[in-house]
C-alpha cells in the first residue's frame, strides 16, 4: 500500500509541474519545453515527450539534455540506431554528460547484427581516422561481439585523439577487465576516469569488481560504498554483496542481499541469476530452476541463466536433459566456450570421443580467440585417458567468483 501512494504521489508531482509550466506560458512566459519533455516521458506519453523535445531543440540546437531526450524517447521506441545518434549528439555537446555515454553503449548492445553493421562502423574510421568518435563507435562494436582484442585498439586510438574523455577511460577499462588484466590496466584506467569526473557511479563500481578479482577486498568494499553515496539506488551493488556472502557459504545472508537488490529494481535479473546459484549450491534445485527461469522471462537473451539451468540438470546426472539445454545455450551465444566445455565432459563420458573432441577443440578456439592465449581444455589432453577426464566431470557455475569447495 505504501509503495502504491507513494508512486501516485510522484505522478501528482509531475502533473503539477505540467500544470504549472502551462499556467506560466498562459500568463506571456516562455513555455520550458525541455523538462516539459522530460515530465511526459516519465509519464510514458512517448509522442509528446518528442514533440517537447523538438520544440526545446528548435529554439536551442545545442541543448544536449534535449538530445538525450529524444535518444531516451528512441530508445523507448526499439529505434535503437536512432537512439544512439541523438545519445552520441549530447555527449558530443556536452562532454561530461556521462548518461548519455552510458545510455549510448547500452544501445549498441541491444542493436543485432545486420550484415552490413561491421562496414558502418568501419568506413567512418575508414574515412576520417581523426575522429575519435568514429573510434569509439567500432570499439563499441567489436567489444559487443567479444573481438576485445580489437576494441581495445579501437578505444586506444580514440583516446590518443581524445585524451580527456572520461568515457573512454572507463570502456577501455572493462575491455581489459574483461580481458582479466585487472592491476596493471583496468584498475588505473578506472582510476582516471574517476578523477576526471569522481561522480561516475559506473566507475566506482567497476573499480570496486576489479579489486574484488585482485582480491583486495577493502578497497573493493570502499568502492562500492562510494558507489551507493552517488547512487542509493544501485542495485548491483546489493548483488555483488550477495555475491561476496555467498563464497563464504552464508547463504541466507546472501538471499537477503539479493532481495534488497530486487526490492530496489524488481528487473535486477542477475539477482534471480544469483539466487539461482544459491538454491543450486543448497539443492534446492527446483527453486535453483525457478530462479533461473524468471531471469531468461526477463531477457531470453541471459546466457549465463541458460547455461545453469544446464549445469543444474548436468549436477543432478540428467545427461540428455543437460546436453539439449547446453545447445540452448549456444544457440543464444555460439562462442560460449563453458558450454562446449560442459557438453564435451557429458560426451566424453558417454564415450562419444569425436564429439567430445570437436566441442573441446571449440572450447580452446574461443578462449584463444577472446584472451589470445593458448586454453587447450585438460579434459582435450586426456580424452583417452576416462579415468582422468571422469576427475573433471563436475561442471562448475559461470561466475568468476564461485570457486566452491565441499
Amino acid at each position: 500500500m505504501f509503495i502504491e501512494i507513494k508512486n501516485k504521489s510522484k505522478k501528482s508531482g509531475i502533473l503539477l509541474l505540467l500544470v504549472t509550466l502551462v499556467a506560466f506560458a498562459g500568463c506571456g512566459e516562455q513555455i520550458n519545453h525541455l523538462e516539459v519533455g522530460e515530465a511526459l516521458l516519465e509519464q510514458g506519453k512517448i509522442e509528446e515527450a518528442s514533440v517537447a523535445f523538438k520544440k526545446a531543440i528548435e529554439k536551442n540546437p545545442n541543448l544536449a539534455r534535449a538530445h538525450f531526450g529524444l535518444g531516451n524517447v528512441s530508445a523507448k521506441k526499439k529505434m535503437l540506431e536512432e537512439a544512439a545518434a541523438h545519445y552520441r549528439k549530447a555527449f558530443e555537446l556536452d562532454p561530461k554528460f556521462i548518461k548519455a555515454y552510458q545510455r549510448f553503449s547500452a544501445a549498441y548492445i541491444e542493436i543485432g547484427n545486420p550484415d552490413d553493421a561491421f562496414q558502418r562502423k568501419y568506413k567512418p574510421v575508414e574515412q576520417n581516422p581523426d575522429d575519435p568518435m568514429a573510434h569509439i563507435d567500432l570499439a563499441v562494436f567489436y567489444h559487443k561481439w567479444d573481438q576485445t582484442r580489437k576494441a581495445i585498439e579501437e578505444y586506444e586510438e580514440a583516446l590518443k585523439l581524445d585524451p580527456d574523455n572520461p568515457f573512454v577511460y572507463y570502456n577501455l577499462a572493462v575491455a581489459y577487465q574483461d580481458m582479466g588484466l585487472f592491476e596493471d590496466k583496468s584498475i588505473p584506467l578506472y582510476l582516471k576516469s574517476i578523477e576526471m569526473n569522481p561522480e561516475y557511479d559506473d566507475a566506482h563500481y567497476n573499480l570496486a569488481v576489479s579489486y574484488l578479482k585482485t582480491n583486495n577486498l577493502e578497497k573493493a568494499m570502499g568502492e562500492y560504498a562510494k558507489t551507493l553515496e552517488i547512487n542509493p539506488e544501485y542495485a548491483t551493488v546489493y548483488v555483488d554483496y550477495g555475491m561476496i556472502k555467498l563464497q563464504e557459504k552464508k547463504f541466507e545472508e546472501a538471499l537477503a542481499f539479493y532481495d534488497k537488490a530486487l526490492e530496489i529494481d524488481p528487473n535486477t535479473v542477475e539477482a534471480y541469476y544469483q539466487k539461482g546459484i544459491v538454491y543450486a549450491f543448497q539443492e534446492k534445485f527446483d527453486k535453483a530452476l525457478e530462479m533461473n527461469i524468471k531471469a531468461l522471462d526477463m531477457n531470453p537473451k541471459h546466457t549465463n541463466s541458460q547455461f545453469n539451468i544446464a549445469v543444474v540438470y548436468h549436477k543432478q546426472g540428467k545427461l540428455d536433459r543437460a546436453i539439449a539445454e547446453y545447445d540452448l545455450t549456444l544457440d543464444i551465444d555460439k562462442n560460449y566456450e563453458d558450454a562446449y566445455y560442459n557438453r564435451g565432459q557429458i560426451y566424453a563420458s558417454k564415450g562419444n570421443t569425436p564429439q567430445a573432441y570437436s566441442d573441446y577443440i571449440s572450447y580452446s578456439k574461443i578462449v584463444k580467440a577472446k584472451t589470445g592465449s593458448e586454453a587447450a581444455a585438460l579434459a582435450l589432453r586426456g580424452v583417452e585417458d576416462k579415468e582422468r577426464v571422469q576427475r573433471y566431470m563436475i561442471p562448475s557455475f559461470k561466475d568468476w567468483l564461485l570457486e566452491y569447495d565441499d
